[in-house]
């Protein structure tokens, strides 16, 4: 999914939020898709492969899969196989699977991952 140059800022500004919170919590390896950081590894999936935005080993708490979702990107067809595929890894590796995004932004996130039947943890920032 291509996004506007704001959505793209917006969702690098969240990505950052989440490896700051992350690193306050004591998670360590942490990996983000975005300069400057040690790139997440590619998920490979039975119809397409993605790359999380952030992963992290927990010391005290689970290992976390996260992807950070726009107002734009909720209800991409992209997003979708993303929430798929990182759920259902998240399932198999003992994981949690955390989708993060903007204040606003949570109903629709619910609603979305409701109507693809996928559990995960759901966070403003």
């Amino acid at each position: 999914m291509k996004r506007t140059a704001k959505s793209q800022l917006d969702h690098d500004t969240l990505v950052k939020r989440v490896v700051e919170h992350l690193k306050r919590q004591g998670y360590r390896n942490i990996r983000a898709d975005l300069p400057g950081y040690p790139q997440p590894e590619m998920i490979e999936g039975t119809q397409q492969d993605h790359i999380p935005d952030v992963t992290a080993d927990g010391v005290t708490a689970d290992d976390v899969i996260v992807e950070v979702e726009t107002a734009d990107s909720i209800t991409s067809d992209h997003t979708a196989s993303q929430f798929y595929l990182f759920a259902a890894y998240a399932n198999n590796s003992d994981m949690e699977f955390w989708v993060v995004v903007p204040e606003g932004v949570r109903a629709a996130a619910d609603r979305r991952l409701s109507e693809l039947g996928i559990s995960a943890k759901v966070y403003t920032a």
